[in-house]
C-alpha cells in the first residue's frame, strides 16, 4: 500500500490514480468578511497566516496533509481517523487559548469550524506538464465540504463513519455529541447522515495564552 506521505503521482500520466480509506478535515476560518471589513488587509493577512501556520502544525505533529489552502481555510488529510480529530481537537484548543498578538497589529482572535469525515478516496495527479497538484475525489470529501456550514461556530463535526471508527477510541469518541440524526446532504440528491460534534471550547482571556501570527510582509 503507498504510504500517506507518498506523492501518488510525481509525473502526470505515469503513476495511475490510488484509492484509499482517508479521514479528511476541513478547517474554515469563521467571520472572514467581516474580518476584511473591519480590520486593514495588512492585519487580516497576518491572522491567515497565523491561522495557517498553527494548521500545518497540527496536522505535521498527528501525521497529516495539508492537501491545500483554500483561501481561508485548508483541507488535511490522514491514514488514520483517530490522528485527524486529534489534529482538529488540536486546533480548536489552540484557537480558544490565544489570539492574534501585536505582530498582527492588534487582530481580532479567531474562531473556525472544522468538519472530520472518513472514506473511500481516489487520490490521483491533475493539471498539466507544467503546473500539478493532487486531488482527492470521493463522496466523504464533498460530505465534509458540506458539513462546515452547518457545524456552530467554534465546533468539529463529524459523520456518523468517523463515530463508528472512533469505537476502539471511546476517550476521543466520548468527546461527541450527537447534533442530528439525519442530516440532509446539499445536493446529494436526499442523502442523509448522522453527525456529531465536539462543542465548542470555551476562550481563554487573551492575556493567558497568545500564540504567534507571522506579520503580513
Amino acid at each position: 500500500m503507498m504510504p500517506l506521505t507518498a506523492s501518488p503521482a510525481p509525473t502526470l500520466g505515469v503513476a495511475p490514480p490510488v484509492r484509499r480509506r482517508l479521514a479528511t478535515l476541513f478547517v474554515d476560518i469563521a467571520g472572514s468578511t467581516s474580518l476584511l471589513m473591519h480590520h486593514p488587509p495588512e492585519v487580516v493577512l497576518g491572522v491567515v497566516q497565523g491561522f495557517m501556520s498553527l494548521v500545518t502544525e497540527a496536522a505535521s505533529a498527528h501525521a497529516g496533509l495539508v492537501k491545500d489552502f483554500e483561501g481561508d481555510g485548508a483541507l488535511i488529510y490522514f491514514a488514520s481517523v483517530k490522528n485527524a480529530v486529534r489534529a482538529a481537537l488540536a486546533i480548536q484548543t489552540r484557537l480558544a487559548n490565544g489570539r492574534c498578538d501585536v505582530a498582527c497589529g492588534e487582530g481580532p482572535g479567531i474562531r473556525a469550524r472544522m468538519s472530520v469525515t472518513v472514506g473511500d478516496v481516489v487520490v490521483g495527479a491533475v493539471g498539466s506538464s507544467t503546473r500539478q497538484g493532487i486531488a482527492l475525489v470521493g463522496p466523504s470529501v464533498n460530505i465534509g465540504a458540506r458539513l462546515l456550514k452547518h457545524a456552530p461556530l467554534g465546533a468539529i463535526i463529524a459523520s456518523g463513519e468517523v463515530l463508528v471508527d472512533l469505537q476502539d477510541a471511546p476517550l476521543l469518541a466520548g468527546t461527541f455529541h450527537p447534533l442530528d440524526a439525519a442530516f440532509e446532504v446539499p445536493g446529494a440528491d436526499g442523502m442523509t447522515i448522522a453527525t456529531y460534534v465536539v462543542p465548542p471550547t470555551p476562550a481563554v482571556a487573551a492575556t493567558t495564552v497568545q500564540f504567534t501570527c507571522s506579520p503580513a510582509a
